[in-house]
């Protein structure tokens, strides 16, 4: 049995699956996605992360609400990665502004709220530019203002595969690099801040490296 007719099995059996509110694309937990990684393969000597994986299931999302119809969907995969999807005015194919695949690199948890300040104040993840893995990333928002910046708040909000859902308070900074012409690799740096049951908050630290996607290169099993 292939990969998706595995996951077109699971779906066939609608008495044992819960209703879920789908998202662009028709985007939602357990469904599943096919990327077509040719684009990624013909650089994977310029990126510092390869796309390697081409079959993804997802897990759990997110939602951000960015104001005057703007909305940020995150679907986070069985693995490594998460999908963004950028829209604005709706959730149709036309309303999509960019996508994005991004694969984590680390996350760390921190324990002390000074060390939380600092590792999300602007002198640490709001510089013009920082070198990672010894390659240069310029700030990718509010390119054009020179100094350090604040880190970007979003409030997400996260549903697992159990139906659970909690907020998300992300410290976010972005950043780019090109690696060829007009093709670009992000690195997104976030702050995320949870509280547990007692009201107690846990903090991390995550960094991710990004490639653009387009729709062609999706194929969608919902």
């Amino acid at each position: 049995m292939s990969f998706f007719d595995a996951i077109k099995s699971c779906f066939q059996a609608k008495d044992r699956t819960p209703h879920r509110p789908k998202g662009p694309l028709g985007l939602g937990i357990s469904a599943a996605f096919q990327l077509n990684t040719l684009e990624y393969r013909l650089i994977e000597n310029q990126l510092l992360n390869p796309v390697s994986e081409s079959q993804f299931v997802i897990e759990a999302a997110g939602t951000i609400d960015l104001g005057a119809g703007c909305n940020l969907w995150r679907y986070y995969t069985s693995g490594d990665e998460f999908l963004q999807i950028n829209t604005t005015g709706g959730m149709a194919e036309e309303n999509i502004e960019d996508i994005k695949l991004f694969i984590y690199e680390s996350s760390d948890g921190i324990t002390s709220r000074k060390a939380w300040e600092k590792s999300i104040s602007a002198g640490e993840i709001g510089q013009h530019k920082i070198n990672y893995r010894d390659k240069k990333f310029y700030r990718a928002f509010n390119e054009n203002e020179k100094g350090n910046i604040p880190a970007i708040y979003f409030l997400e909000q996260v549903t697992n595969s159990k139906g659970e859902t909690w907020p998300l308070h992300n410290f976010s900074m972005l950043y780019q690099r090109e690696v060829a012409q007009e093709t670009f690799e992000y690195l997104l740096i976030n702050g995320e801040e949870t509280f547990d049951e007692n009201q107690q908050p846990e903090w991390l630290i995550s960094y991710a490296l990004g490639v653009d996607v387009l729709v062609s290169q999706l194929h969608i099993i919902s």
